[in-house]
């Protein structure tokens, strides 16, 4: 069964001198969204499949003006890529392969935090 909720991240470029960074990703009912300490945005959506109990995942990764990604690349106005990976959501931690559209991969850590609130109280 698929586990949703809060999974911190952890990710550092492959290239030597590059950047590192942290966030936070909610998984929600086939969704996924969050956001690291550059602000750089994170939505798309995960498919968790039965058979192997993995989830597989699609995000677009939106990054504000004047930000440096981690490969190196910063422009002076929003861009964004595309990200795949399939974690096993059973884990409470693990690394996990991210392939990028732009042709460069890293390994990211990731950590379950916490599961999401039933109901919010007013």
């Amino acid at each position: 069964m698929m586990r949703d909720g809060m999974y911190g991240i952890t990710f550092q470029s492959p290239v030597r001198g590059g950047g590192a960074g942290l966030g936070a990703l909610i998984f929600d009912n086939g969704r996924v969204y969050g956001s690291d300490s550059e602000r750089v945005r994170y939505d798309g959506e995960y498919i968790y499949h039965e058979a192997t109990g993995l989830a597989d995942v699609k995000l677009k990764v939106t990054f504000p003006p004047n930000v440096m990604s981690v490969f190196g690349v910063k422009n002076p106005y929003e861009w964004a890529f595309d990200v795949t990976a399939t974690i096993d959501p059973r884990r409470d931690l693990g690394d996990v392969q991210v392939r990028t559209s732009i042709g460069q991969a890293i390994t990211a850590q990731f950590r379950f935090l916490r599961s999401l609130p039933e109901s919010v109280a007013a």
